[in-house]
């Protein structure tokens, strides 16, 4: 990286740091007058039955038996949660809901800081995050949804392998990197009221740093459809088994995972195009399932969200390790 674009990235990062102290106010103020404390008694509800991570934005997952929870998102070593992007050449991010074949590039995870990139038809291509200030050609503006951030570009041999497989073509694409250590995305405005703190934006999501989702509640909608999904349709973090009811999880208000990680649940997983993609063959169903299905019941009462919600969005409260198999807690308000 140039010494100019280095500078620019550490004076954004700067601005950031200011940022983060507001957050943390926010976070304060919301804790003291709205009686944001973690809860000290637990009912447990279930089971993480599968974990995942994306380290791309809107490409394949990695399955995980275990993960460290930050502010950020899930962390296996120094690979973060969504902390890649792949964006056009203007600075545009692009997803699956435009370019479904994104859905099969298949990152896998080598030792603590590395991931090869695999695609149908393409050469494996291996990537590694502590290389990034050697590979990488500066700082570039990223578009996500009318928000502006400065990212770093992870360099050429990347964006002529993305450009093949997605485009066709030898480049259009770019592959950019999370710099930050800290949240940087405004509050989404369906999430502006509430518990929802800046400091649970995450990297590249779409919203926020965790989504969880009730394998009970997928199951109850594929009674209702022609051709079932699975859970993975849905690209959540934590897929849990509970002996509960169907969509018990919006009720819920904290969600502790194993012995540590405390998470708050900040709102619905309002539900775009995207899960009417299957992960697996990377096609669009054709009558726009399970979206068309969802719309008919799952559209929350009162929501500023006119699109159906499905799993909840979470931020992180208390930092910790997760595991498969670990217990699943909510808040026991039983006297």
């Amino acid at each position: 990286m140039s010494n100019s674009s280095h500078s620019k990235v550490m004076a954004t990062i700067g601005v950031g740091v200011g940022m983060t102290v507001l957050s943390g106010l926010s976070f304060l103020y919301y804790k003291y007058t709205k009686k944001e404390v973690i809860p000290t008694k637990w009912r447990q509800v279930g089971e993480l039955d599968e974990l995942y991570m994306y380290p791309i934005k809107s490409c394949g997952a990695v399955e995980l038996d275990e993960a460290v929870c930050e502010n950020l998102g899930i962390r296996k070593g120094d690979i973060k949660d969504r902390s890649l992007m792949i964006i056009e050449k203007s600075g545009q991010v692009i997803t699956a809901r435009t370019y479904p074949k994104m859905f099969q590039i298949s990152p896998k995870i080598v030792g603590h800081s590395k991931l090869i990139f695999s695609a149908p038809g393409m050469k494996d291509l291996h990537f590694d995050f502590h290389a990034l200030g050697d590979n990488s050609r500066g700082d570039v503006e990223a578009l996500i949804y009318g928000y502006t951030a400065t990212v770093l570009d992870c360099g050429e041999i990347y964006h002529k392998w993305l450009s093949e497989y997605i485009l066709g073509e030898s480049e259009g694409l770019r592959l950019v990197y999370y710099p930050y250590s800290f949240p940087t995305r405004p509050i989404d405005k369906d999430y502006s009221e509430g518990v929802f703190t800046k400091q649970d934006t995450g990297t590249f999501q779409d919203i926020s740093s965790y989504h969880l989702i009730n394998n009970n509640s997928v199951e109850e909608l594929n009674t209702r459809l022609k051709e079932p999904v699975p859970f993975t349709q849905f690209r959540a973090n934590f897929n849990i088994k509970t002996t509960g009811q169907p969509y018990e999880e919006d009720n819920w208000q904290w969600i502790r995972i194993g012995n540590d990680s405390i998470f708050r649940n900040i709102g619905p997983c309002y539900r775009c195009i995207l899960p009417n993609i299957n992960p697996y063959t990377a096609t669009r169903h054709s009558e726009a399932e399970p979206l068309k299905t969802l719309k008919t019941y799952r559209v929350i009462p009162g929501a500023k969200s006119k699109s159906p919600g499905i799993g909840i969005q979470m931020g992180l409260r208390a930092q910790g390790l997760v595991r498969k198999g670990d217990c699943i807690f909510v808040e026991d308000l039983s006297n």
